[in-house]
């Protein structure tokens, strides 16, 4: 049980998990700091994160150190802390106003169990289905829109008379490339079942 804990550790502990790891650490860092109405270190902490995410997979990437771990965790911590702070712009505190719509929010979590159910059912029949790059998109503009909302009050001012201010149409735009990287990835799983049966 040692050996394989020590394995285990050797295998996984590297600077791309490390993170990884901080990252999920940061997203109750974020809650805290959000609940207590400090806006602008709430919005350190997600840029933060964001860039541990963007690290991370060059990091593993450049020096091969790309693990089951981090194939896992990565993709999970940065799916926790987009939500978290889509539900916390959402429902805002007397300190910062609620800003993201409920339907952008509803729209991205149920890609995310929609995807979660899907990749669990892949896992049992052994088919690995990749990330697409309208996913990746999705996610940066995700990140952009909700560091705007930080601004949002600043951003109807200066874009008055715009149909919508500029975060809240990149966080439109985002749901449309998530919900365009969901098409994506039925489409794959389906094609990829049917090449398993064929």
């Amino acid at each position: 049980m040692k050996a394989l804990l020590k394995e285990t550790l050797r295998k996984n502990f590297n600077v791309p998990n490390t993170l990884t790891m901080i990252r999920m650490l940061l997203i109750p860092v974020y809650i805290v700091l959000f609940v207590d109405g400090r806006k602008y270190p709430a919005l350190a902490v997600f840029l933060a994160a964001s860039l541990t995410d963007l690290l991370d997979g060059m990091i593993a990437r450049r020096y091969n150190q790309i693990t089951d771990f981090g194939k896992l965790m990565d993709p999970l911590a940065d799916k926790l802390m987009i939500l978290t702070v889509m539900f916390s712009m959402a429902i805002g505190n007397n300190v910062i106003p609620a800003v993201v719509p409920w339907v952008a929010v509803g729209i991205l979590l149920g890609k995310e169990l929609v995807l979660m159910a899907g990749g669990l059912l892949m896992l049992h029949r052994n088919i690995v289905v990749y990330s697409h790059f309208i996913g990746k998109a999705a996610h940066c503009l995700f990140i952009a829109g909700l560091t705007g909302t930080f601004f949002h009050d600043w951003l109807a001012e200066r874009c008055a008379g715009w149909f919508m201010t500029p975060d809240l149409l990149l966080i439109w735009v985002a749901v449309a490339c998530t919900l365009g990287a969901l098409a994506f990835y039925v489409e794959d799983s389906v094609r990829k079942i049917k090449r398993t049966q064929g």
